[in-house]
């Protein structure tokens, strides 16, 4: 080799060597530059209608790198709590928020530059195996390092997810030879796919799982998804902050109806505790007996002589002396649902307490009671 030639070798080398430690240094080691043509089908001019096969591809892009792709899915709006989601907008189970339409809006604008406009989205055969070799190589790595934002990503971005489509599934055929060995032949069957636009049809005129898995796999859409995630992030992290606020406030009115509740309990048992420790009326034994069958009362239930002859339960203020004892009778009485009570009354007053009570003891009690406090008489 003569010295010029030796020294342009070396020169080339040390250009390459100086491009691949500057896209290095600025964050693009070698094995993430993507090359590889996206490549679109499209009919051709001499067969519009594509029925004679006449079929040409066109470029839009490049497919992105296993490792471009993955870098995508490190944007916070696929790690978030799977309640969280909830809370964003849906139209057919796919989320919908403000500039979401962006996406499918440039990739129009993309398809009409580059002159395509497919009426079903499709990929050329060789960009179709490349971007789903890719793809599918950034899902495995998900799904084995990061599984909850793999199942987010089938639950709420790409819901054709629903098995390990990057596995490799193999066809086995049994023989065996003349000593009686069983032999298996394997044969690797066509992989199954990790991207499907059948499954809305092909439609990329607005936001599924279609227009995402396009997204995904072409390199100069990266920019504009990532702005489109942004977006839908603000959206989620903002509507999360205002529910999660309503549940706080939810939370400490529930707490105070709770203290609130607590307290009048406590409030409760403080009377109940004073009201049994005292020494009770003569009426006051009398209207206890008549409604709860005991003398004593109960902490719900119970009558307290304000002044001479009137009684309060809380609810009810009776002035006994105004009682007429001539219509005043205690009597057996059923109540809805064939329950039967002991009832005191003289048509305006009633009380009722079950008729375990024996009703002689309830009538000498109203005697002695008229003896303390007389009502009054009518003629009948």
């Amino acid at each position: 080799m003569s010295p010029r030639t030796l020294f342009s070798v070396l020169r080339n080398a040390a250009h390459v060597g100086l491009t691949f430690l500057s896209l290095f240094l600025l964050g693009y080691p070698p094995q993430t530059i993507a090359s590889d043509p996206l490549m679109i089908p499209t009919p051709s001019p001499f067969d519009p209608t594509g029925l004679t096969g006449g079929e040409t591809s066109v470029r839009v892009g490049t497919i992105a790198s296993s490792e471009q792709i993955c870098d995508l899915f490190s944007h916070p709006i696929f790690n978030q709590p799977p309640a969280d989601y909830e809370e964003l907008d849906a139209i057919n189970l796919d989320f919908s928020w403000d500039g979401i339409e962006a996406a499918p809006l440039w990739v129009a604008k993309k398809f009409s530059e580059a002159g395509v406009a497919p009426s079903r989205l499709s990929l050329d055969q060789d960009s179709g195996l490349i971007a789903n070799r890719n793809l599918s190589s950034c899902l495995e790595t998900l799904d084995r390092e990061r599984a909850d934002v793999y199942n987010n990503l089938r639950t709420f971005f790409l819901q054709y997810l629903l098995d390990a489509c990057y596995e490799q599934e193999y066809d086995v055929e049994k023989t065996v030879d003349d000593d009686g060995t069983i032999v298996e032949n394997r044969t690797l069957r066509e992989g199954k796919a990790c991207i499907d636009f059948d499954y809305n049809s092909g439609n990329y005129g607005n936001w599924n799982s279609t227009t995402l898995a396009l997204m995904l796999i072409w390199r100069e859409a990266h920019p504009i998804l990532q702005r489109v995630l942004d977006q839908g992030h603000q959206v989620l992290v903002s509507r999360v902050q205002r529910r999660d606020q309503e549940r706080n406030t939810d939370r400490l009115a529930q707490l105070e109806r709770q203290q609130a509740a607590q307290e009048r309990a406590d409030d409760l048992e403080q009377q109940w505790q004073r009201y049994v420790s005292r020494t009770k009326s003569f009426m006051e034994e009398v209207f206890n007996f008549a409604s709860t069958g005991t003398v004593a009362g109960t902490k719900y239930e119970r009558w307290t002589e304000i002044q001479k002859c009137v009684m309060t339960n809380g609810r009810t203020q009776i002035d006994s002396r105004k009682i007429n004892m001539t219509a005043f009778r205690v009597s057996r009485q059923k109540y809805p649902g064939d329950v039967m009570y002991l009832v005191s009354s003289d048509g305006s007053l009633r009380l009722a307490t079950p008729a375990t009570v024996p009703i002689d003891r309830l009538q000498s009690a109203w005697r002695q009671a008229f003896q303390e406090c007389p009502g009054t008489t009518s003629r009948f």
